[in-house]
């Protein structure tokens, strides 16, 4: 167990290419248990566990639920 869970924050920890999600420390420390927890099979996919992640937002903890969401929401575009 402690070994996935040092495997998938590394994996997040040093993956910076997804826009808005993992882009800080809190943030991937935030989303690092869930995607542990709900996607474990998508490790280290980074991009797979992402996308799972967005799949199950509703079961997510708040913290990542907000990050998930806000990497996902439509940008406002000016007219």
């Amino acid at each position: 167990m402690i070994y996935r869970f040092a495997l998938a924050f590394a994996i997040l920890a040093s993956a910076t290419t997804f826009g808005a999600f993992g882009e800080t420390l809190e943030e991937r420390q935030a989303c690092t248990p869930d995607a542990q927890n709900l996607c474990a099979d998508e490790i280290p996919d980074r991009e797979r566990v992402y996308g799972c992640l967005v799949k199950k937002v509703n079961q997510l903890s708040p913290a990542c639920k907000k990050i998930i969401s806000a990497s996902v929401a439509p940008t406002k575009s000016k007219r």
